[in-house]
C-alpha cells in the first residue's frame, strides 16, 4: 500500500473509533423499557472498537517506520507552520487607535515589526513550506508500506513488518 493511501486510512480508522466510542458512551445507558436498548450491543461495539484501535496502531507502526527517511522534513514543516500562525496572530496596529465604546481614548501604537515585514515572514515560510509539503506529498505517493500482505489476526509488533524489536 502507498504511504498517501495509508494516511487516508489512517485519518478513516480514528474517525471510525472516534464514533464507535461515541456510540458506547451513548448506548451504554438506557431507559428500562426503551424499544431501542437492544438495537446497539455494546459488548459487540467494544469488541469492534478493540479491533479498530488494534488496526490503527500496527498502521500507525508501519507509517512512523515508512517515514523515518523525511521525519526531519515533517517536524521542519510543523515548526514553520507554527511559525506562520505565530505571525499571522502579531499585532502590527500602528498609530492612532479609539479605545472604549462610552469613555473613548485614543491610544498611540509603534511597532517594532511592521505589517509588510510581517507579510514578508509569512510569505517566506509559507513558501519554504509549499517546498517540503510538495517533497513529502511525493515521498508519500511513491513509497510502499507492507500493509496489504499483513493478515489482519496478526499481532501489531516490529517483528510483524520484519523489523527488530527495540
Amino acid at each position: 500500500m502507498k504511504l498517501q493511501k495509508a494516511l487516508k486510512l489512517r485519518k478513516k480508522l480514528v474517525g471510525e473509533i472516534t464514533q464507535l466510542k461515541k456510540q458506547i458512551q451513548i448506548k451504554n445507558s438506557y431507559m428500562v423499557g426503551s424499544l431501542n436498548a437492544d438495537k446497539y450491543n455494546v459488548s459487540k461495539l467494544y469488541q469492534e472498537l478493540l479491533k479498530k484501535i488494534d488496526e490503527l496502531t500496527g498502521l500507525k507502526f508501519a507509517i512512523n517506520e515508512a517515514n523515518r527517511e523525511i521525519q526531519s522534513k515533517i517536524y521542519v514543516l510543523a515548526e514553520y507552520k507554527a511559525l506562520i500562525t505565530f505571525w499571522n496572530e502579531v499585532s502590527v496596529d500602528e498609530g492612532s487607535k479609539v479605545h472604549g465604546y462610552s469613555d473613548t481614548r485614543i491610544m498611540e501604537y509603534n511597532v517594532q515589526v511592521d505589517e509588510e515585514t510581517r507579510n514578508n515572514y509569512v510569505k517566506e515560510f509559507q513558501t519554504k513550506v509549499d517546498s517540503l509539503q510538495e517533497e513529502i506529498d511525493t515521498f508519500n505517493y511513491t513509497i510502499d508500506i507492507p500493509w496489504d500482505e499483513l493478515e489482519s489476526n496478526e499481532v501489531n509488533t516490529p517483528e510483524r513488518y520484519g523489523l527488530e524489536p527495540s
